[in-house]
């Protein structure tokens, strides 16, 4: 159904695919931009992220890029690091490289910035470039000029990481699809992703550096982030963030043990949307020969199912006791919980003894 009304944006220009990462001199210089902080998470050092980049980058006489690498959690003391190298080092644009944390700190320095440079009648903007290394598309954002996805960035990564951030991508694409803000634009964009992510994590399963697949997945973080944008709202993320905040929980970790008791907690509420999902979730044939009325049922069945063979497989965590959640952390998670963006718009009230109840029911 079309809502009466409804917007979608997205600013941002997309590179994806492989050679993506060579673009980027070229799309600085038509910038007018020569000099880019580069923001990186020490850990990216050594799984060799930041060489593949420069690598990339290697032989052009147009850029000079400054590396800035920080360490999580980010604080105001980082943030400050962060304003003083791009100001010490003159430079004119950010290029994030790893997961949402860098684009968290290089977006918040880009602010920081143009706000104390908006007086500057010769001032012409800062460049923001997010490079994702592997993630769920929470990059795309509608903030960066430019997000870079190239394959390659993830052909290391682990296929437990890997298998992790796809079903974030999933739960993007859920979240998307079943939203109050849901319209036939955020609809393309969810259902695609998870299609390209149902497809491909299969594949990368069992050959981990498949160029194909890894390009397919990236595309479905996009997609997914982009649907995920400008959809915002779900309880799943809500709780998610609350596990990451209060008990410093990898955002990922915590989707794959939430993600299972949400869909049952929205069962009645999204039934028919869960029924579409199947398609794109386990292709036409199983979709055809499931009834109607199952449907919705068979989508919430196959993610658990899913993750469970993850957990035997790659140790996927299932539950809360296995990251280090206590029940005595229920209530500040659950007010985190409640105060969240996530569920500013969210179609239904949501109350404190439903979250206590999808956490006790994951833990």
């Amino acid at each position: 159904m079309v809502p009466q009304y409804y917007e979608f944006s997205n600013k941002t220009k997309i590179l994806s695919g492989f050679q993506a990462l060579e673009k980027i001199p070229f799309e600085l210089h038509e910038r007018g931009k020569s000099r880019p902080l580069i923001i990186c998470q020490r850990e990216y050092t050594d799984k060799g992220t930041q060489r593949i980049l420069f690598k990339a980058m290697e032989g052009s006489a147009l850029i000079k890029g400054i590396i800035f690498l920080y360490q999580r959690p980010i604080d105001e003391e980082c943030l400050t690091q962060g304003i003083s190298e791009f100001k010490s080092n003159e430079c004119d644009s950010i290029i994030t490289l790893g997961d949402g944390s860098a684009f968290e700190l290089g977006n918040s320095i880009r602010i920081k910035l143009e706000q104390e440079l908006a007086a500057d009648n010769a001032y012409k903007g800062i460049t923001f470039i997010a490079v994702p290394a592997a993630g769920s598309g929470a990059e795309i954002t509608g903030e960066a000029d430019l997000v870079v996805s190239d394959p390659k960035l993830a052909i290391n990564l682990s296929v437990k990481d890997t298998v992790l951030s796809a079903l974030d991508i999933i739960c993007h694409g859920i979240e998307a699809y079943t939203s109050v803000k849901k319209n036939p634009v955020s609809d393309a964009y969810a259902f695609s992703a998870i299609k390209l992510t149902a497809e491909s994590l299969p594949v990368i399963i069992k050959k981990s550096r498949d160029k194909k697949a890894r390009n397919s997945l990236s595309n479905g973080a996009i997609l997914s982030g982009m649907g995920y944008l400008n959809t915002k709202g779900g309880i799943s993320h809500a709780i998610a963030k609350g596990l990451t905040e209060c008990c410093n929980v990898s955002h990922t970790e915590a989707v794959s043990v939430i993600l299972p008791h949400c869909l049952e907690h929205n069962m009645i509420k999204n039934d028919e949307y869960y029924g579409e999902l199947l398609l794109p979730l386990k292709g036409p044939d199983v979709y055809s020969e499931t009834p109607k009325h199952e449907r919705g049922r068979k989508f919430r069945r196959s993610i658990r199912n899913m993750i469970h063979e993850f957990h035997v497989k790659l140790d996927i965590p299932v539950c809360l006791s296995e990251l280090g959640v206590k029940r005595t952390d229920f209530d500040k998670i659950t007010e985190c919980c409640l105060s969240n963006e996530y569920l500013a718009d969210y179609s239904e009230e949501v109350r404190k003894e439903d979250i206590i109840n999808i956490l006790n029911l994951a833990y």
